[in-house]
């Protein structure tokens, strides 16, 4: 990480993270984008594909595949949306529920072992997020490209 910048620092710590948390969860069989949208589905109705990217930070390609390998998993269903019959709204199946559940309630889930923020004490854990917060708002001026 010598000679990144602050940014590029931030980009290296997410994705050692994000790559060992995946490493973590391959052993229930899913991965973290599948986990991730588990636990969504679990706290709404339904969501639609689009949503679905957005969520997942990916293009609607992307989420297509996610959603087709989690259906034929048996995780998730499509079902007609009554109010537009051109759109399909995902629905968490009984199985994905279960899956969710075995993931969560798994004392060996990768995101209990280890707490990445643990290094910091109290006062700095306040100040680390109190900038990103900043950061995070920062961001929402990105211009348009």
């Amino acid at each position: 990480m010598k000679g990144q910048t602050g940014m590029g620092r931030i980009g290296t710590v997410f994705l050692t993270w994000r790559r060992w948390l995946q490493k973590g969860f391959s052993r229930y069989g899913v991965t973290l984008k599948q986990s991730f949208l588990l636990n969504r589905l679990a706290s709404h109705e339904y969501l639609y594909p689009a949503d679905i990217a957005d969520a997942l930070f990916c293009d609607r390609p992307t989420a297509s595949v996610i959603i087709r390998n989690m259906e034929k998993a048996g995780w998730i269903e499509r079902e007609d949306d009554p109010e537009n019959g051109k759109r399909q709204r995902i629905i968490l199946t009984k199985s994905g529920l279960a899956k969710r559940e075995e993931i969560r309630k798994d004392p060996e889930n990768p995101e209990r072992l280890f707490d990445p923020q643990s290094c910091f004490d109290k006062e700095e854990l306040e100040t680390f997020k109190r900038l990103l917060e900043k950061l995070e708002k920062h961001l929402e001026d990105l211009p348009e490209l």
